[in-house]
């Protein structure tokens, strides 16, 4: 029984290190990542990073089963503070716009939004997946 523990032990470390693949930036390691899905896409991961230069939010969004096509869909990126207010939003594209049905691969698309530079006072920032236009 020792073996199986083992292997159910590093399944779960792998796993639980599969939610946050690199570092939060000590700078903004107060600020709150939130996500919010659409009827056609569910934005699945989402990570602050700075490498080797600008502050950005990356993630994937993932096609939803009974959805055909995602060429309306975009993202909406929210910077609030610790009262709720809006600091800015900006509307951002995933990429390909256009998620395929892949084989064996889940259908996903990533997007990367710089946030550089970062309103002060920044202390929630929300990934919401919108239909059409606003």
């Amino acid at each position: 029984m020792k073996p199986l523990s083992c292997f159910i032990g590093l399944v779960s470390a792998g796993l639980a290190g599969c939610a946050t693949p690199f570092g939060v930036p000590p700078d903004v390691a107060h600020v709150t990542l939130e996500r919010g899905d659409s009827p056609v896409v569910r934005v699945t991961r989402i990570w602050l990073e700075r490498r080797s230069g600008p502050l950005a939010v990356n993630g994937y969004v993932l096609r939803r089963p009974t959805a055909t096509d995602t060429t309306q869909t975009h993202l909406d990126v929210t910077l609030y503070d610790e009262t709720g207010q809006v600091l800015r939003s900006t509307v951002e594209h995933f990429k390909p716009q256009q998620i395929p049905r892949r084989f064996r691969r889940p259908d996903d698309a990533f997007y990367r939004v710089v946030l550089d530079p970062l309103p002060t006072g920044t202390t929630r920032i929300l990934v919401q997946a919108h239909e059409g236009k606003h």
